[in-house]
């Protein structure tokens, strides 16, 4: 679950970005990345836009909500300690 809400705090804090972009910023693994944004896709949580001959993202206003229900606004939220989410 840490690995979906880290995908979805750094598209509520930036917008339309790439994937590879996104798991950098997050940072994960890139080996099961694309099974984490389908599933989050599937839930209507990011949206997948092709921009050019690239695909962006983007969090929907689920996503936010999800934000909002978790707290990623904050930066100490749940993220203190796992060493799956790192602050640039």
């Amino acid at each position: 679950m840490e690995k979906y809400l880290a995908i979805i705090k750094v598209l509520d804090d930036m917008d339309s970005i790439t994937q590879k972009q996104v798991i950098h910023r997050a940072g994960l693994e890139s080996d099961s990345s694309k099974e984490l944004f389908n599933f989050l896709v599937r839930l209507d949580i990011i949206i997948e836009r092709n921009l050019g001959a690239k695909k962006v993202y983007s969090i929907t206003e689920k996503g936010q909500r999800i934000c909002t229900y978790f707290r990623l606004d904050d930066d100490g939220s749940i993220f203190d300690g796992t060493g799956i989410f790192r602050i640039d």
